[in-house]
């Protein structure tokens, strides 16, 4: 009885919370969620609010679930369970179980509209008997599914950041599919998508320190993790610099990418860091690619990434290897395509993020040194400002930080790709 009290008095003041906030703005229509309960796969347009793709809780009715209207939210029926969702509000119920998305459920045009995370991560993974969720399609377990490459997917306007697909779960990477279905899901002739994440610092090696204790290493190791899981899920090739708190030498990182990649001319690496200032006001994100500073800021946060060689027993690579990389017209063409990256990274970043935009700067960071691809280095916030470095202790966050950059990868292969094919 004590529990079910405190519930009840959760969920109202949650919902007092977010009734009188103003109505959130719609934007673009956005990435397309395609359903199969066994008669044919269906399509429902998503739309984006405040950073966050979004579907019509109707899209229940589709999954066999039954929806009823109820003061500031719905309840939906699955099978003998009921899941509640209110309005502006990230919480929803599932019995007496509170759980939290990355972001809020929201009412638009007298509909309300829940965040892609419940669909393609949530529902799989509370009720795995009942849906599945893979190659890009929302399966009902029991019927019988329309392959996912012959399904018909809603085109995406030319006016939205985000690509058509879908932003998966922020969960322990799951197996990959083999190689000639990531060629199939790829488009035509485009070979592999390869992603190289670097999450940085690790080992003895703990970056900078929040005044809540938290470890940048801790933090973007966790950042990294969530990204890699969405990223194999759309049937990108991840590889991780690091996967657990072990120290990698800054240019064994570039070295680790350039293998990995290959022959193959699609590959991007992202460098996951948290900023510090002796200035504790100091907050936002900012993102870098390789080249000469501009600015004593620039410079600054270079040396503070590149300091990192101190703990390496040899260290590894010299200030010429700097010059090499910028000269040559093919490295001139990374330099350009990484500059593009980072701009589609602090765009997307910027739509959820509370800190100011710093935007996209240029300092020599030894850890892009020889990257053979686009190449940038996230600043995701300042981990000594202590509002900032309590939200990259939080799952929301992290979430939010792991949907954005693959949001960024995603911009970035569709509007980009064909250009680096013919390089």
């Amino acid at each position: 009885m004590i529990r079910r009290i405190a519930l009840a008095a959760f969920i109202a003041t949650t919902s007092m919370v977010f009734v009188v906030t103003a109505a959130a703005p719609v934007y673009a229509q956005s990435n397309a969620l395609r359903v199969d309960a066994g008669s044919g796969v269906r399509s429902f347009a998503g739309v984006r609010i405040d950073g966050a793709v979004t579907y019509p809780v109707t899209v229940m009715e589709q999954l066999g679930g039954s929806i009823r209207s109820v003061p500031g939210g719905a309840v939906i029926r699955i099978g003998g369970d009921s899941v509640r969702f209110w309005s502006r509000s990230p919480f929803f119920t599932a019995g007496n179980r509170i759980n939290q998305l990355a972001f809020n459920a929201e009412e638009a045009d007298g509909v309300l509209r829940i965040p892609e995370q419940f669909f393609v991560q949530t529902l799989p993974a509370m009720f795995g008997n009942r849906f599945e969720y893979r190659g890009g399609t929302l399966y009902v377990k029991g019927g019988t599914p329309v392959a996912a490459q012959t399904a018909p997917a809603a085109p995406a306007p030319a006016d939205t950041n985000a690509r058509p697909g879908e932003r998966p779960t922020p969960t322990p990477p799951p197996a990959l599919p083999n190689p000639n279905d990531r060629r199939a899901a790829a488009a035509p002739g485009t070979g592999k998508r390869i992603v190289i994440i670097d999450p940085g610092h690790g080992g003895v090696d703990p970056g900078s320190e929040g005044p809540n204790k938290l470890p940048e290493k801790q933090a973007v190791l966790t950042i990294a993790n969530r990204l890699a899981a969405l990223l194999r899920t759309r049937d990108y090739e991840v590889h991780m610099t690091r996967t657990r708190d072990t120290l990698i030498a800054l240019a064994d990182r570039p070295r680790m990418a350039n293998r990995w990649k290959g022959d193959e001319p699609g590959a991007l690496f992202i460098s996951i860091h948290a900023n510090s200032l002796k200035l504790p006001q100091a907050r936002g994100f900012e993102t870098f690619f390789l080249s000469d500073a501009n600015t004593a800021d620039e410079l600054r946060v270079a040396e503070m990434e590149n300091a990192a060689v101190k703990y390496e027993a040899k260290p590894k690579g010299n200030n010429s290897e700097l010059d090499q990389v910028l000269n040559g017209l093919r490295n001139d063409f990374y330099l350009r395509a990484s500059n593009d990256f980072a701009g589609v990274v602090q765009k997307q970043l910027g739509q959820f993020h509370p800190g100011p935009n710093r935007g996209v700067k240029r300092a020599p960071f030894r850890v892009l040194v020889g990257a053979l691809m686009p190449a940038v280095l996230v600043e995701v916030a300042f981990i000594s400002n202590p509002g900032e470095a309590g939200l990259l202790g939080t799952a929301e966050f992290q979430d939010k930080l792991a949907f954005s950059l693959a949001a960024s990868v995603d911009t970035f292969f569709r509007e980009n790709e064909p250009l680096w094919r013919r390089q």
